[in-house]
């Protein structure tokens, strides 16, 4: 079986629908938590963050045309602040992410001009950041007077869409399961179109107007030239907080 990483969000809904593999097994987590089972031989891939790929960029290669990212919003990878971001002294990060965490710790460094301090509970923060579906419930129950879309922080200032996370597989497995992979790679690239022709349709509908909007309005899941050209932006920002490990430049393919 081909062990595959499955974030548990609603954002992977697309790429798992209609997969019909039988040789693949699907193991839920975190992006964080996959990470972790990634580098650990404990899955042979999967849906991650894709800083990943710039910390461990020797052990990995990426899945070509897929990803998770935003248009000119993600309106799921969210700051939420009871006060300007300039302003803000003390933050909660969710652990569940790394490719979020490292942009937001940049953006309120270099862009807003705070060094904030990391707390542990949310209470006691200043803003806090949320991903997938915490961050969407956070937005519909509209608490916090301070909003922040980190796609749209990102767009503001690259005029780029951002890379959320990657499919990423470990090398030593590629050649021995290239063509699983291969298979796997169109059965997700078919999961995706038939779930947005079914959502056009109104063949899949949600409680809420705001989820369909989402699918629509705010995430991509293309991997495109403009793509790989944020990929390059991130890279370096990966490199302010983290040695990098390899020299892969965005990207060594998988196929």
């Amino acid at each position: 079986m081909l062990r595959i990483g499955k974030v548990y969000y609603l954002n992977t809904l697309p790429l798992f629908e209609f997969l019909d593999c039988g040789f693949v097994e699907l193991v839920e987590g975190s992006p964080s938590e996959l990470v972790h089972l990634l580098r650990n031989g404990e899955i042979d891939g999967g849906i991650v963050s894709s800083v990943e790929y710039f910390l461990n960029g020797d052990n990995y290669c990426v899945l070509p045309d897929i990803s998770i990212s935003s248009k000119r919003k993600i309106c799921s990878v969210t700051i939420f602040s009871k006060k300007p971001l300039w302003e803000v002294g003390k933050f909660f990060i969710t652990p569940e992410s790394l490719t979020s965490r490292i942009f937001s710790l940049y953006l309120l460094r270099y862009i807003y001009g705070v060094q904030v301090k990391e707390v542990k509970n949310k209470e006691e923060a200043d803003a806090i950041l949320l991903i997938g579906d915490d961050a969407l419930s956070e937005t519909r129950e509209g608490r916090y007077p301070f909003v922040y879309d980190l796609a749209e922080e990102w767009y503001r200032i690259f005029r780029l869409p951002f890379i959320f996370a990657l499919f990423l597989f470990r090398k030593d497995i590629v050649k021995s399961r290239h063509r699983e992979i291969h298979i796997f790679k169109e059965q997700v690239i078919g999961s995706i179109s038939k779930f947005y022709n079914k959502l056009k349709k109104g063949e899949i509908s949600f409680d809420s107007d705001y989820i369909d909007k989402y699918f629509l309005n705010c995430i991509d899941y293309s991997l495109t030239e403009e793509h790989k050209m944020s990929l390059w932006k991130l890279k370096d920002i990966v490199g302010l907080f983290q040695p990098l490990k390899g020299k892969n430049p965005p990207c060594t393919w998988c196929l």
